[in-house]
């Protein structure tokens, strides 16, 4: 079966459907110890999908394959394809290098893209969900597709992303069961947002970034934003931070947020504990302010950086623990001058 382009890469008004809102990059471990270590392949609760996958590119759209995503499609005579990879670097396609113009028309129509010019690449991969990662959200994470794609899991179809050099990522949990699952993607090459990613760099397209798949508990933090100015005597460090969590089970639960910061040294800084309350299938917002005292200040010629983890317990069990590096620093304009410090 083929047909022609989706109506969706030519309509400015559709850039996603069912992605999760965006949000600073953080994994959700199950230990505090895994979270200052901060690597994921380290946790039960990730899955790399790098690596192989089922492949079929196509010149025009007319073209592509329109079942492919079906579980029991017959993949067999596709070609192997190495993820992440761009096509055109691999023998798919002309990677084009261009400042200004639009590499795919001479005589652009915005938003629309020229009949029979837009390659389409689709790929199909199995996965294997394992038992302890039952009663979880299961996330699966793009860290970046160009130019415009669609996914399907199981033979379902989940959603759609534009966004170039931008993470996507979508719940897949009611579209999955433990054992084995397929997942299928269709990358066209140009979209509507094309005309705004027309930029100085090499255009060349496909899953470019890392495909994981994470198992999230009910209790979670689903974002986190931390701001770190100095105070004006650029002695003392501000810290304001603001939490996200979301409690996905059926019941209100009261939990702790334990807040820490290290130096470099390891040396403790802060150490704070609140208590809360989270409502059923719902999200939690909560921020507060502390001041750290002669703080080491990030410059770029002493990049200093403090070791921030957040862990939730519930009672004495951690939920959830997540650690990012932050640096103190004040930059402001000051007479025409961009002043740092």
């Amino acid at each position: 079966m083929f047909a022609q382009s989706p109506p969706e890469i030519e309509d400015p008004s559709i850039v996603e459907i069912n992605k999760l809102p965006p949000r600073a990059t953080i994994f959700n471990f199950e230990s505090k110890n895994l979270a200052i270590n901060d690597n994921p392949e380290h946790t039960q609760y990730y899955q790399s999908l790098n690596g192989i996958w089922k492949f079929n590119w196509v010149r025009n759209p007319d073209d592509r394959p329109l079942d492919f995503f079906e579980p029991n499609f017959n993949d067999s005579s596709w070609d192997d394809f190495h993820v992440p990879a761009n096509w055109e670097i691999n023998g798919y396609g002309v990677p084009i290098y261009l400042n200004h113009p639009y590499e795919f028309s001479y005589h652009p129509e915005p938003p629309t893209i020229p009949d029979g010019h837009n390659p389409v690449g689709s790929y199909r991969k199995s996965f294997t969900i394992p038992e302890k990662w039952k009663n979880r959200r299961i996330v699966i994470h793009f860290g970046a597709v160009k130019s415009a794609f669609f996914i399907w899991v199981n033979g379902e179809k989940v959603g759609y992303s534009q966004g170039s050099k931008l993470p996507a990522e979508f719940d897949i949990t009611e579209f999955i069961s433990i054992g084995k699952n397929s997942v299928a993607l269709q990358v066209y090459r140009w979209s509507d947002g094309s005309y705004l990613e027309c930029q100085d760099f090499w255009r060349i397209s496909g899953i470019e970034r890392d495909v994981y798949l994470s198992a999230e508990p009910k209790i979670r933090i689903a974002d986190f934003w931390a701001k770190t100015p100095l105070d004006p005597q650029f002695n003392n460090g501000e810290l304001s931070l603001e939490i996200d969590l979301f409690n996905d089970s059926i019941t209100d639960e009261k939990i702790t947020v334990h807040t820490e910061l290290f130096k470099a040294n390891g040396r403790r800084v802060l150490n704070r504990t609140d208590r809360i309350w989270i409502k059923a299938n719902s999200p939690l917002g909560f921020n507060y302010k502390n001041t750290i005292r002669n703080v080491d200040v990030w410059t770029a010629e002493t990049p200093n950086l403090y070791k921030l983890n957040i862990t939730l317990k519930k009672g004495y069990k951690v939920i959830s623990s997540i650690s990012e590096e932050i640096g103190f620093r004040t930059i402001e304009v000051v007479g025409g001058q961009l002043l740092v410090n």
